[in-house]
């Protein structure tokens, strides 16, 4: 059986990471999140 490749464009991915220089830690953030939710993530991480 031969692979057949998808003709379908690719969804982009919804999340946006940043990668802290000072910990070297990963941040994954979802922009469609309100704001308030948002900086409660990050003040928990």
């Amino acid at each position: 059986m031969a692979a057949k490749p998808c003709s379908q464009p690719l969804k982009s991915n919804p999340f946006i990471t940043y990668r802290d220089p000072i910990t070297g830690k990963w941040i994954v953030v979802n922009p469609t999140l309100p704001q308030a939710v948002e900086q409660a993530q990050l003040g928990a991480a």
